[in-house]
């Protein structure tokens, strides 16, 4: 899955190398890791991040980011328990989230189709920012800031074709994601530090 992010620009990991001093990152696909050392000389490792406590790393991180990671997680409380090892007080933790009240997903419940059309196997919970928000604080997290934000349809458009139809389906899209409550997109976006 990774390989096909790379190829559409959209993988985090290589979006966030592309401005850090410094990336580590931790998988638990070892197959996966192997590949990405030595294709892309990325400096990531083998973890699981519900025992980071095993983890032979000892740095502090300026910013720690679990893109789209908790809601895969069965004990993110252990995760986040372990990611307090790598932060000083004035550090932040990053975490982004599909929001399963957005506007687009209500649609899908409505239609019958959230199941076979967006629930992901993997996923053994959902978020909501209350609810984030709740288990971040009860394990010694405090919010900083939060956001919505909703994802393009990337698709495979031509990026050449300016034709009148695409035009006016953008501003269409456009003009619906201003006027929709930020509540109804796509992700949760949510920064947080260690509480003092």
């Amino acid at each position: 899955m990774y390989e096909q992010k790379i190829l559409e620009n959209d993988w985090l990991y290589s979006k966030i190398a592309n401005v850090a001093n410094r990336l580590v990152g931790f998988d638990y696909l070892a197959d996966d890791i192997k590949k990405i050392r030595e294709k892309y000389e990325y400096e990531c490792y083998y973890a699981d991040v519900m025992k980071l406590e095993n983890v032979a790393i000892e740095q502090k991180f300026d910013i720690i980011v679990c893109g789209e990671l908790i809601e895969h997680i069965e004990n993110p409380g252990l995760m986040l328990d372990g990611i307090k090892r790598f932060m000083n007080d004035d550090r932040i933790l990053i975490i982004t989230t599909p929001n399963p009240w957005s506007k687009n997903r209500i649609k899908l419940i409505q239609s019958g189709n959230l199941e076979n059309k967006w629930l992901n196997k993997e996923h053994v919970c959902w978020y909501s920012f209350e609810t984030l928000k709740q288990l971040l604080e009860r394990k010694g997290f405090e919010e900083v800031n939060y956001t919505y934000s909703y994802a393009e349809n990337k698709g495979s458009e031509n990026k050449t074709d300016f034709s009148i139809i695409k035009l006016l389906k953008k501003i269409k899209k456009y003009l619906i994601y201003k006027i929709t409550p930020e509540y109804l997109f796509d992700g949760l976006f949510f920064v947080a530090k260690m509480r003092k």
